[in-house]
């Protein structure tokens, strides 16, 4: 692997993604990444969908021994000239890379009893919190927003032991961990992405979490008839929403679930939608512009 890389980006509009993407490949780009340009979130795609942001930053990743001067020709071949016009580029050697990387992840405290640490720190001296190491990878779930950490609050407050629960969206895997780490005897993990299950089996590795414990799905592909004592989802609200009906069915009498990724003036249709399917909403918490919505299935 070459020690020195670089960075060529062009921002454009959601409608030219795809070209730019194509492009870069064709000159020699590594992997592209896409990378917002605003403040206009995009958390968890409807099945089929694959949302972009309005304007984006579209960056391919060379290798530092390729001309700069190749790739723009290139781009210049493939590319109309006003896709052009806001582009940039940054050399790096490869440990810089890294650290800045490792820099944007730093050991979180969570709750009362839970730190999040990266896989690349030895550990903690937080005393007696559990900790839940992380490869921030792909996958959505590293502890730092706010419907994560909703969820990691209320789950902590939870009597757990022995018992099996489904995390629906498990994304990295963080709640599905949490919960075992706190006591649960068995966790389901279901993602429409199979990026995310790869996401999730690398990081309980990392946790020392036995794959007895924790099965992975694709949703499609989970058990119709498969009930479980607990329920987590950190998607978004309309999908929650969509989906009521069908997550109440896998609730045992008396099965708890708290549901996040909502914003907070979606708090009252989702828990509405959870009411109509069967189950008793008792709690509502918020931190910052999002809400968590959490009850139980009656007994």
């Amino acid at each position: 692997m070459a020690d020195e890389w670089q960075h060529l980006w062009l921002e454009v509009p959601r409608d030219d993604v795809e070209a730019v993407e194509d492009a870069l490949l064709a000159a020699g780009a590594l992997s592209v990444t896409l990378e917002e340009l605003g403040d206009e979130p995009v958390l968890e795609p409807q099945p089929g969908e694959s949302p972009l942001w309005a304007e984006t930053r579209v960056v391919g990743l060379f290798e530092g021994s390729v001309s700069p001067a190749h790739i723009v020709g290139t781009l210049h071949g493939l590319l109309r000239p006003a896709l052009l016009d806001r582009l940039g580029h940054a050399v790096f050697d490869e440990d810089d890379w890294v650290r800045r990387t490792q820099a944007d992840f730093s050991a979180m405290p969570i709750g009362e009893r839970l730190v999040i640490e990266p896989a690349w720190e030895a550990g903690t001296s937080m005393g007696e919190r559990l900790p839940i190491r992380l490869d921030p990878g792909l996958a959505f779930g590293t502890g730092k927003h706010e419907t994560t950490r909703l969820c990691l609050e209320w789950l902590e407050s939870q009597a757990l032991a022995g018992q099996h629960w489904l995390d629906a969206g498990c994304g990295s895997g963080i709640l599905a961990i949490a919960a075992l780490r706190l006591g649960t005897g068995q966790v389901d993990g279901t993602d429409i992405d199979p990026q995310a299950l790869t996401a999730s089996r690398g990081n309980a590795e990392l946790n020392d979490i036995e794959p007895a414990r924790f099965s992975l799905y694709l949703a499609e592909d989970y058990p119709a008839d498969r009930q479980v004592d607990g329920l987590l989802a950190n998607i978004l609200a309309p999908t929650l929403v969509e989906l009521a009906p069908m997550l109440s069915q896998h609730l045992k009498p008396g099965a708890r679930f708290a549901l996040s990724g909502i914003l907070t003036h979606q708090a009252d249709a989702v828990a509405a939608a959870w009411t109509a399917a069967g189950n008793e909403v008792t709690t509502f918490r918020e931190l910052g512009d999002w809400a968590l919505v959490a009850g139980h299935r009656p007994a």
